[in-house]
């Protein structure tokens, strides 16, 4: 062993890599990113919990209880599964810091020289910045920040997290940075580092798309493999990968052949791919650690949501996260829902507080809705009876729901944050002002969509009392909201501190078909650069005909949101852009004729 490794790239002239690693012997797919490196003329330095752990020549081997003492920091995937990568992110923090020089993931593999820059970070997608591989000064500042905030973010990880938090320390924390730092104009494309992404992981094995996989990273400095998204599908790495394909190509060019039965099969491999992303929805969507004996009749048993068993797999592959800051003071925020199981898109809502840390309560007289474990639900009937809100109407499975009269008296009897389920927070933080009004499209009243009171208000007293002589009258249900709020608003002076309706709706419900268009989706995600709140007028669209179980057009803003929150939905099938613009064309002619 080098007895100092702080002065190896200076004594030697060598670029030194560091890497990490705990578990298993190294398999041959951990043992090709080492002789990458190696090829590249680098030292490499493996920091490792196994003292024992054999190591190809050229290749040292070090404590890493020498610079990160005490445990092994392990993150738990929903089924129990563990994972060293909370580990591994604030190794690479610490040994940048301590020693400069490169820092890279196992799974990586060098294609060329290593590059010279001081500073070497890529993106991995338009959004997000990956620091499967980097490099930085010794004791760079950007370094010690990431240590600083690593071990702030840690508590948040521990076991039981949801998945938006699992991965913090990782390309989120390394996109904070390089906004923080400002270190933008220094960062590679997706190219540089990532020319075949984590959604393409099973095409490395598929010998038919080799030749596209070479063009992809033929001019690319490295290849990340994506050896996490191989584990959990349980690929086996002491087999060499199917004849032909690019990850075959790869060994080949630093020394690696396989015998042909000491191969893994390209259709089986495929098949576990799908067989893992297929399963993974179904427990997402029955919202259980295992796939039960009788899953698939509880799937059935959803109705218009089960699983098209044929398109899960195809059409919803893992959504690259994207990361959201958290808010530095959480609030709560309260709706209300009635009429049957919850849509993906009243979730998204949802979810994107709940992903910014505010705690999500949901009151509902269902006892028997399919409740997500991150919603705090709440009974509904301690606040009002259910037949003052809910009333069976004539017709056949047809109800009346007085949505403005519990919104009413759940503001009055708690106060706080009201928000539409259909309603998304775009920034972290929510005003700490007692109250919190906006004008809708109609000058006389307020929008619904996003509301604050303080607890016991007199204007809020008052519509509750006069809401009394339309019990018995849901046809005229709709005198008792906005109408009746804005009259004893008025009454008392204080419709004047209505905002402006962008600020709960910066895209109006005219508006609403670009959410849907991916030809607009960065023109959407400029206007609403500064915004805090996006309703999204479900309203609107359901009277257009689009159906609410479809997922949103593949690079749509609305498709940005889905990645940026996960909820879980496997979506079977998506809206066609092309329909849905005949869709609403339909329902602006009707009203019009």
């Amino acid at each position: 062993m080098q007895s100092n490794p702080d002065e190896g790239e200076q004594l030697s002239g060598q670029p030194a890599v560091r890497m990490f690693w705990t578990g298993p012997p190294l398999s041959p797919y951990e043992l090709l990113s080492l002789t990458s490196f190696v090829a590249a003329g680098a030292q490499v330095f493996v920091y490792s919990t196994n003292r024992a752990l054999r190591v190809p020549d050229g290749v040292e081997l070090l404590d890493v209880r020498d610079l990160l003492p005490g445990p092994v920091h392990r993150f738990y995937f929903p089924d129990g599964d563990p994972s060293p990568a909370l580990h591994s992110d604030l190794f690479r923090y610490a040994a940048l810091h301590r020693f400069g020089g490169w820092y890279a993931d196992l799974d990586m593999v060098c294609l060329r020289g290593l590059p010279t820059d001081k500073v070497y970070l890529a993106w991995e997608t338009d959004k997000e910045a990956n620091g499967a591989i980097m490099k930085f000064p010794v004791h760079s500042p950007v370094m010690a920040g990431a240590i600083e905030e690593a071990r702030a973010l840690m508590p948040q990880t521990e076991r039981g997290a949801p998945a938006s938090l699992r991965g913090l320390l990782g390309p989120p924390l390394v996109t904070k940075l390089v906004h923080d730092y400002a270190l933008d104009h220094v960062l590679r494309p997706a190219s540089s580092a990532y020319p075949i992404g984590i959604l393409d992981t099973p095409a490395m094995f598929d010998p038919m798309r080799c030749d596209e996989l070479n063009e992809q990273a033929a001019r690319s400095d490295f290849v990340h493999l994506w050896n996490e998204y191989g584990r959990r599908v349980r690929i086996p790495k002491d087999l060499g990968p199917p004849k032909g394909s690019f990850l075959d190509g790869l060994f080949a060019r630093f020394g690696f052949s396989f015998e042909d039965e000491a191969r893994l099969s390209a259709d089986a491999v495929a098949a576990w791919f799908e067989e893992f992303q297929f399963l993974r929805q179904v427990r997402r969507h029955l919202q259980m650690r295992y796939v039960p004996g009788d899953a698939l009749d509880r799937l059935d048993g959803h109705g218009a949501t089960a699983i098209d068993m044929r398109l899960a797999v195809a059409i919803d592959p893992p959504a690259a996260r994207i990361p959201v800051h958290l808010a530095s003071k959480p609030q709560i925020v309260r709706t209300f829902w009635a009429g049957g199981a919850m849509g993906p898109y009243q979730l998204l809502g949802l979810r994107s507080f709940a992903d910014r840390g505010h705690r999500v309560e949901v009151f509902t007289f269902d006892k028997t809705l399919n409740k997500p474990s991150w919603i705090t639900w709440r009974n509904a009937a301690d606040i009002t009876p259910a037949e003052r809100v809910v009333r069976k109407l004539a017709e056949p499975a047809q109800s009346a729901i007085h949505a403005s009269l519990f919104r009413h008296a759940l503001l009055h009897r708690h106060g706080g944050w009201w928000i539409d389920p259909d309603v998304v927070l775009l920034g972290a933080e929510l005003p700490e002002s007692e109250m919190f009004i906006v004008r809708s499209d109609d000058e006389r009243l307020l929008s619904t969509a996003a509301m604050k009171f303080p607890e016991g208000h007199a204007a809020l007293a008052e519509v509750l009392f006069h809401s009394v002589s339309f019990d018995d009258k849901p046809a005229q249900w709709d005198k008792a909201g906005a109408v009746l709020l804005a009259e004893y608003l008025a009454a008392d002076g204080l419709l004047d501190q209505r905002q402006s309706p962008e600020a709960a709706s910066p895209i109006s419900r005219f508006e609403v078909e670009m959410l849907f268009d991916p030809a607009r989706a960065d023109m959407v995600e400029d206007k609403l650069a500064d915004s805090l709140f996006l309703d999204l007028h479900q309203d609107v669209w359901l009277r257009a005909g689009v159906p609410r179980e479809l997922g949103p057009p593949l690079g749509s803003y609305l498709d940005r949101l889905f990645k940026r929150h996960e909820i879980g939905w496997p979506f079977a099938a998506r809206i066609e852009f092309g329909d849905l613009r005949r869709w609403f064309a339909y329902m602006y002619r009707a009203s019009v004729l």
